[in-house]
């Protein structure tokens, strides 16, 4: 019998990979008419756009790339994707390049000198908790662990928009095991690890990267590598016996199975199932949204080199994230022209938000009105579950369930990391446990 996965979000997509490349022939069945969930670009006026700004993260050693470069191709980003040069952050209209590295944090001159060693000081109380020494606090939001630390208003401006941009929330909300998974991925502190943040030529962050062609091109990769998908199928059903599963029913149709992956949401997943109970951890719901400003301009009217920047709200509100898309892929736009977006998360008003964001536009570019050949507001469901404290990993639910054959991948499920790297990481969680219980 065949595995089968219910959903092609990129939860799904990692782990049909992961079961097809060690011996088993899954299923992917996805509701819609395409794959990738939020993974995913569409063309408007002659432009590509992606389902809010992203970039691939740790394109050396992050949770995806090192799944894509095992299964799909090791030098896939050297290949497919563009590096992205670094981020530029703003506090009150002063911008910096952020450091990546201890060394070039101490010249960071966007903040005071007591706020850069205040940072250091933070940095490496973070390298000393690693990423697994937040499971102490399953409950802490960041600001109550690093307010120790928050030696002005601008350091704590800063530290709320690297919050924002990892746990989709503020400082005073996010879940500490995510803030910390932003600057330290290793367990435990290592003679190795520590050089690599230190020297001046190092760069911890290992780069972000943009996939030539476009957010859809990363979903297409896996689908290139075999994996059977069926569109516009939705599974209606799991079907349980004696604690076990034993099939899915679509539609009229009942198709026999001993393994069931579900990268839907798993609040709903009892809804799914018949003759069993799912007894697991739930997330709690918390209602967001990415907000995306996407502008193509009729010609080049600025060149930030492969720049990100990020303007931080002195109100401890989401930060504006903006790239020139066009600096990666030229083709993602007309010949000659420009394309541009910027990115915010809102947890409430959109039309404040787009107000807000309107008047940073003014300020990261003058008079861009005047040469605007496309614009468009898209509003896009962000992750399955904000990451706040009681959202934390530490409090989300494992790959396996109760149910003997049944998991579960995807953003609402234990895992580092965010996006396509919580995808992944869960994807590897769950295949840790398929190989202990069919005893590949």
């Amino acid at each position: 019998m065949r595995p089968i996965i219910i959903g092609s979000g990129m939860g799904g997509l990692c782990t049909g990979l992961i079961l097809k490349k060690n011996g088993f022939n899954p299923i992917v069945f996805e509701k819609d008419n395409h794959y990738g969930g939020s993974f995913w670009s569409y063309k408007l006026k002659g432009y590509t756009i992606d389902t809010g700004a992203h970039m691939l993260t740790r394109g050396k050693s992050g949770e995806l790339p090192t799944l894509m470069k095992k299964y799909i191709d090791p030098n896939i980003f050297e290949k497919k994707f563009v590096a992205q040069k670094h981020y530029r952050f703003y506090i009150h209209d002063k911008g910096a390049e952020v450091p990546g590295n201890l060394s070039s944090l101490l010249k960071f001159d966007l903040l005071q000198m007591k706020d850069r060693i205040s940072f250091l000081k933070m940095f490496v109380d973070f390298l000393r908790l690693g990423r697994a020494g937040t499971e102490k606090y399953p409950n802490m939001k960041s600001y109550d662990y690093v307010k120790k630390y928050v030696t002005s208003r601008d350091l704590l401006i800063l530290l709320n928009a690297f919050s924002w941009m990892s746990t989709g929330c503020s400082i005073k909300e996010g879940a500490l095991s995510r803030f910390v998974d932003t600057f330290v991925r290793d367990k435990k502190m290592t003679g190795k690890y520590i050089l690599k943040h230190i020297t001046p030529t190092s760069n911890a962050t290992e780069g972000d990267w943009y996939p030539k062609g476009g957010l859809k091109k990363v979903p297409e990769y896996f689908i290139k590598q075999g994996l059977d998908v069926r569109l516009c199928k939705k599974v209606d059903k799991i079907i349980i016996k004696n604690n076990q599963v034993v099939g899915v029913k679509i539609g009229k149709k009942i198709m026999k199975t001993d393994m069931v992956i579900y990268d839907g949401l798993v609040k709903n997943l009892n809804k799914m199932l018949i003759g069993g109970k799912y007894t697991g951890k739930l997330p709690k719901e918390d209602e967001y949204a990415s907000v995306t400003i996407w502008l193509g301009f009729k010609k080049k009217i600025a060149d930030w080199n492969r720049e990100s920047r990020v303007y931080c709200d002195p109100n401890l509100e989401s930060p504006h994230w903006a790239v020139f898309f066009t600096d990666f892929d030229q083709t993602l736009a007309p010949k000659g022209h420009q394309l541009f977006g910027m990115s915010a998360i809102t947890h409430g008003d959109t039309k404040k938000l787009v107000s807000k964001m309107e008047k940073t536009l003014d300020k990261m570019l003058p008079g861009y009105k005047k040469h605007l050949d496309m614009k468009h507001v898209q509003i896009w469901r962000a992750e399955k579950t904000l990451q706040k404290a009681h959202n934390s990993m530490w409090n989300l639910p494992e790959q396996k369930t109760n149910i003997k054959g049944l998991y579960v991948v995807g953003t609402d499920t234990k895992g580092y990391g965010s996006g396509g790297t919580l995808c992944a990481d869960s994807a590897m969680r769950c295949w840790h446990y398929i190989r202990k219980d069919y005893k590949v």
